[in-house]
């Protein structure tokens, strides 16, 4: 009963978007490089500036966009402050391509996108697109889930300054000032913002202190623009990516479970590391496994881009160069570490002993660089139009690990480098796109081809003192052809077929050394779309099949800094239906939401499971047939109510009650019951008053309230299963990312 509930009441919506004027928003050629115009036939949704801060909490960017289609989020703290994840159709961030003004966001290396380094990046947002599938080509990394543009050169309508002052649950605060010059003389113009975000998160000791700064200056002439934007950001979070044994989340489970458990445990020291257990039996759902005052990630990253448009002749021509530099650490806190690890011989004492072990304190460093240039020429002719342009970039990024206290320490000095590696990366690409209209305002299509070069070598010593000695090339050819269809006024139809290559992550690698045992992943992507949209009511539905060759999938175990374990399965695919829908109801009262259904299989995943039996000692390979795809959800779902409450004499009062359902996710690839995160519906208010204040300005105060009806769930989570005597004899341990439950926020806004 509850599922037919559950369809009738998400069955869902695309918002009535209404366009940004163009000539107010400064958007570089880069942008519209990457982004679908309303007639290209991809899946994607528009968010202006306007929805995303009006659910602007000081959470990071995903946060905001929880409530689009097929997206499910994830926090590390569980407050959505800090170490922040996002998936779009099952995918993770590492094949989520993500541009920033047309400049690539993902990591070269890891592919990831770190929102935390960019903290309060809404409240400088414009324009964000949301592409699902492959869609238009790109810059960095291809998208084999989706694709973000976000674009922060926005409105310069008028001078305005804005202050935001915010406080929560958790300790929770937020301070940001933007301020824009409007048009000055001789086409000049001036933005910015700066923002600091602190948070104690609802894990205990998950805390934040994030800060941003962000400015533009552009220039503006009769046939061109230019303009130099900077982004620096800087974060230092306390780690809590292990997360919590999942069956202490249970209210059910006794202490005296826990401890039985705890008995057979490695990573609770067999039930004598005291500390992290105490923790666990007095926090359960908010316990953080790691104790060390200092166990932080600290890191900045400053962004330089800079943005030239020019019309020739008929032609529009942009170039863009860009620089993006990061350096940070994450501390650890080691106990009985052996020397050899390190790379070190112990010490001799004076009575001829030596110690078998030592504590000590480490750093891993990441300093990195990524340069580049890119060139967009757009020309329209009378029935079709030609987008085309090049883009290259250099990456290097030194990884290497310090020793900054050792308890036996001998002749070790702090700062000692105990491993070190360089990556460098050179990604160079080429893409022509032409739209032809077969039919005026009726029928058109378009057909896009783009080819990639990526040159990848890392030389040096890893974190396990290995070597490294990687040198990979690769060379992608990624088509796409699709039609756009007008029916009327009211009634649209698309359909498009694209390929998308993707290059393993430097991780991928390295946590499958053996020569050739990982291979770049291929997608094979058909969509098909209907929208109508009328006066007061629109709906879309979409089709999609992605169908891969040597998809790269989560195993369900974690390296040694947090990260999924992948690995190549030859033939897998995710297939579903979108549907959206939206309604004004009255003047005054709407409705919007959207429900994805899908299923999302690999014909065959082979499971290795080790036996760590003395008497045993050996792998154990368990085949798998048509199982889900770990952490692809069959079903995902929201709905938005939104109520004009009050509108009277330059005073305003909306509210907005949010809902999220996610279905039950695995989080390995065995379809296994015992190795899942259950569904979970979450619903949220939100509260807007607003008052046009004698002087001119705006006094807004938004009341935010999470999770008001105290849905207690996980959305994230790891796995690993071992032997100890044959297949009767295994063992499971699943550790989980709890969130919040009922929480709140309240944001004051002046603007004038």
């Amino acid at each position: 009963m509850r599922n037919f509930i559950l369809l009738g009441f998400l069955l869902s919506s695309a918002t009535i978007q209404a366009q940004i004027d163009s000539i107010n928003v400064l958007q570089p050629a880069a942008v519209s490089a990457v982004t679908s115009d309303e007639r290209a036939p991809f899946t994607h949704t528009e968010l202006r500036a306007d929805e995303l801060k009006s659910r602007d909490s000081g959470r990071d960017l995903p946060f905001l966009l929880r409530f689009a289609p097929s997206i499910v989020v994830t926090s590390d703290a569980g407050n959505g402050i800090g170490y922040t994840g996002m998936r779009i159709r099952g995918t993770d961030a590492s094949r989520i391509n993500v541009t920033i003004n047309g400049v690539p966001l993902n990591d070269a290396e890891s592919q990831g996108v770190y929102w935390v380094d960019l903290p309060d990046l809404g409240a400088s947002t414009s324009e964000l697109q949301i592409q699902r599938g492959v869609g238009t080509s790109t810059v960095g990394p291809g998208a084999f889930g989706g694709s973000i543009s976000v674009n922060t050169l926005g409105s310069v309508v008028k001078p305005s300054v804005r202050v935001s002052l915010g406080a929560g649950s958790f300790n929770s605060y937020r301070r940001s000032v933007n301020w824009n010059s409007g048009m000055l003389g001789e086409g000049w113009s001036m933005e910015g913002r700066a923002s600091n975000i602190e948070s104690d998160g609802y894990v205990d000791r998950a805390t934040s202190n994030l800060s941003s700064l962000y400015t533009s200056v552009a220039k503006r002439w009769d046939d061109g623009k230019i303009s130099f934007t900077t982004m620096l950001g800087r974060e230092r979070t306390y780690q809590s990516w292990f997360g919590v044994p999942q069956f202490a989340t249970d209210e059910e489970v006794t202490d005296a479970d826990i401890l039985d458990w705890a008995a057979g445990s490695y990573e609770y020291g067999y039930g004598y590391d005291t500390e992290r257990l105490t923790d666990l039996l007095e926090n359960r759902r908010t316990h953080n496994y790691y104790n060390y005052d200092d166990e932080v990630d600290d890191y900045g990253q400053n962004h330089l881009q800079l943005h030239l448009e020019q019309q020739v002749g008929i032609a529009n021509l942009g170039v863009t160069l860009y620089s993006t530099t990061g350096a940070g650490y994450y501390e650890q806190f080691r106990t009985d570490d052996s020397f050899s690890s390190y790379g070190l011989t112990a010490p001799l004492f004076p009575d001829s002993t030596s110690p078998e072990t030592t504590n000590l304190i480490r750093r891993r460093w990441l300093d990195n660089e990524l340069k580049g240039a890119m060139l967009n020429v757009q020309i329209p002719f009378e029935k079709w139009d030609l987008d085309a342009g090049g883009a290259y970039s250099y990456y290097s990024g030194d990884h290497f690990g310090e020793i900054i206290w050792m308890e036996h320490a001998a002749n070790v000095l702090p700062g000692t480098k105990y491993y070190d590696s360089v990556g460098e990366k050179q990604d160079m690409s080429a893409y022509a796109r032409a739209s032809y209209d077969v039919i005026q305002d009726v029928l058109r299509v378009q057909g896009e081809a783009q080819i990639r070069s990526i040159i990848y070598t890392s030389t040096g010593s890893d974190s396990d003192l290995q070597e490294v000695a990687l040198n990979d090339t690769l060379q992608f050819f990624n088509p796409k052809l699709g039609f756009d269809y007008i029916f009327s006024d009211s009634n649209r139809g698309f359909a498009s077929i694209a390929v998308a290559n993707r290059e393993p992550a430097r991780s991928d690698y390295l946590d499958n050394p053996q020569e050739n045992s990982i291979r770049p992943e291929r997608l094979l992507d058909f969509e098909l779309g209907y929208r109508y949209s009328g006066s007061k009511w629109g709906a879309e539905i979409g089709l999609y099949y992605m169908s891969y060759k040597d998809q790269l999938i989560a195993t369900g175990a974690l390296n040694d800094v947090g990260n999924s374990i992948r690995m190549n399965v030859p033939e897998s695919y995710r297939a579903g239906i979108e549907l959206q829908s939206g309604v004004q109801i009255t003047p005054r009262f709407k409705w919007n939401g959207n429900l994805t259904l899908s299923s999302n299989k690999i014909e065959l995943f082979s499971e290795t499971l080790y036996d760590y039996s003395p008497l045993e000692n050996y792998e154990n390979v368990i085949d798998h047939d048509n199982t889900d795809i770990a952490f692809s959800p069959s079903v995902v779902g929201a709905s938005i109510w939104g109520l004009e409450v009050w509108s009277k004499g330059g005073e305003n009062v909306n509210m907005e009650i949010a809902t999220k359902y996610v279905g039950k996710q695995f989080m390995d690839n065995t379809s296994n019951d015992s190795r899942s995160l259950p569904s979970y519906l979450v619903n949220d208010l939100i509260l807007n008053w607003s008052h046009d204040c004698e002087n001119g300005g705006i006094l807004k105060v938004s009341l935010f309230a999470n999770n008001i009806l105290n849905e207690m769930y996980s959305s994230n989570g790891w796995t690993y299963s071992y032997l100890y005597g044959g297949l009767e004899a295994m063992t499971t341990e699943n550790y989980v990312y709890p969130q919040a439950g009922r929480n709140g926020f309240i944001n004051i806004g002046l603007s004038f």
